[in-house]
């Protein structure tokens, strides 16, 4: 998995990385810009013109060394440099002296901006990712006419405006492209900033990796090997009983297309046997669309009210279409209060826990919830902003030692220690009806199969964006439907395993 780390970290593993290689501030700062400006080559032609804006801290020290190898090799570049004497780090000091002559200079100071024009190319390296608070004049005014030009953005390591651990403001640089330097910032995960910021390259620029290793995360990316290294092989010498039996309650009149949907995705996840439980109405709805299933039958005809034996299962889901009749309601409390094993539980399933909160800690340790936002809000209650959610996911998942899932662009899963890991998969096209349930299939699946509840939270997140975005380079994203991703798992699995 791939480290997010905090500001504080950064800043640690800098100077450590200085220490421990015996090499200066200038030589590291000298590494990621010779990859900055390697990349940049590799892009942008020359006859761009290039205007660079840098700041009085390292990240306008980066910028400056940039704008003389940038200048070395040809291209037209003008620098701003944002005026704070007083403020300005060592380094940047030192880069501002060595700025060749010929590069024209204009400085921005607290009450004078100069007249900026549109550029085919604009650099951003006025704040780092050491910026704590939110912006002030003259910064603000500059920040927001430089979104309004037409050239592209390029940030350096952070958008200025932007902390890697907090959400301080909606003023901040809006970059095309962002090149960051060994680590992603989890900032660049949070709904408040996604749609302003573009494509994110991530470098190695020879941090200490000892280092890195020690370090506690403030959050870890699920990549593809993480996936395949936790892949189960099939034995030559096993049957249907090898893989498990899971069960899904689902479904209520006019809502048994969910229930279809988690029956196929758990299937189609590997599972040896599954069975489902639903209402009278859904019993011949599901015989015929999924045969692969047994159904078991509720006494009531059109929604749930009662739960079957549960000693055969090793896997259990609940939650798809079930609705919120009182009668369901009564049944999936007493299925939570006698269940023995962790469940998977999605949709109203979450918001009938949200209206009996004190059923809580009823549920089996390493259980696990795939709320989205809106029903997460019901559980924890308001929150402002994507710190404030990320604290309250950790700490209902260590209070109770559950698996959370919060749905949504970069899904973001806590485990029962409240440790925080994002997903990397996944596109807008899976914005639509049933994905939800899918998903709950996938990993009601994957439980079933024989993995650990967190490996089949993880694995079954990725898996299903992953088959989301095979759909999306078949299909495109608009015409996405939820049974699309289904038909995609065989190709999601076969890529993980290839």
């Amino acid at each position: 998995m791939l480290k997010v780390l905090s500001s504080s970290n950064l800043k640690s593993l800098d100077l450590k990385t200085i220490e421990n290689q015996r090499i200066s501030s200038l030589k590291l700062m000298e590494r990621a810009c010779e990859s900055f400006t390697t990349w940049f080559i590799s892009k942008f032609s020359k006859s761009n013109n290039l205007q660079i804006f840098c700041g009085f801290g390292n990240n306008g020290g980066d910028a400056l060394l940039i704008s003389n190898k940038l200048y070395d090799n040809g291209y037209n570049v003008k620098v701003f440099f944002l005026n704070h004497q007083n403020k300005i780090s060592k380094d940047c000091l030192f880069q501002l002296n060595n700025l060749n002559q010929k590069i024209p200079v204009f400085y921005i100071n607290d009450n004078i901006i100069p007249k900026i024009k549109d550029s085919e190319l604009i650099i951003d390296g006025l704040f780092g990712y050491g910026l704590s608070r939110k912006l002030e004049a003259p910064c603000i005014d500059l920040i927001k006419h430089l979104n309004n030009l037409k050239g592209k953005k390029i940030s350096i390591d952070i958008p200025s405006g932007i902390s890697p651990d907090e959400v301080l403001g909606n003023v901040f640089f809006n970059s095309d492209y962002i090149f960051t330097f060994q680590t992603p910032k989890l900032s660049f995960f949070f709904p408040e900033y996604i749609n302003f910021i573009g494509e994110v390259l991530i470098t190695d620029i020879g941090l200490d990796k000892d280092v890195i290793d020690k370090l506690l995360p403030s959050a870890s990316l699920i990549e593809k090997n993480d996936i395949k290294n936790r892949i189960i092989s099939r034995s030559l010498i096993s049957h249907k009983g090898t893989f498990g039996h899971g069960l899904i309650i689902s479904g209520s009149k006019g809502k048994m297309g969910a229930c279809i949907m988690s029956c196929k995705a758990a299937l189609k996840s590997g599972i040896g046997l599954l069975s489902v439980y639903v209402p009278k109405v859904g019993e011949s709805i599901i015989q015929t669309s999924v045969p692969e299933a047994m159904t078991i039958t509720d006494t009531k005809k059109n929604h749930i009210s009662s739960i079957p034996k549960l000693e055969v299962f090793n896997s259990i889901g609940i939650g798809p279409g079930i609705g919120l009749h009182k009668d369901t309601e009564k049944a999936i409390i007493k299925l939570i209060k006698v269940a023995k094993i962790p469940l998977v539980i999605d949709a109203d399933a979450i918001n009938i826990i949200a209206r009996n909160k004190n059923i809580l800690k009823f549920l089996p340790n390493h259980s696990i919830l795939t709320p989205h936002p809106k029903e997460f809000k019901r559980l924890v209650g308001t929150y402002k902003d994507s710190n404030q959610r990320i604290k309250l996911q950790k700490k209902l998942s260590k209070k109770f030692k559950l698996n959370i899932l919060i749905k949504g662009p970069y899904s973001m899963m806590t485990d029962i220690n409240g440790e925080l890991f994002i997903n990397t998969t996944g596109n807008p096209g899976m914005a639509t009806g049933g994905s939800g349930d899918v998903l709950t299939g996938i990993i009601t699946g994957l439980i079933g199969r024989g993995y650990k509840p967190f490996d089949a939270m993880i694995m079954g997140v990725y898996i299903h964006g992953l088959s989301g975005d095979i759909t999306k380079k078949n299909l495109g994203e608009e015409s996405l439907m939820a049974t699309d991703l289904i038909n995609s798992l065989p190709k999601a699995f076969k890529k993980i395993d290839n």
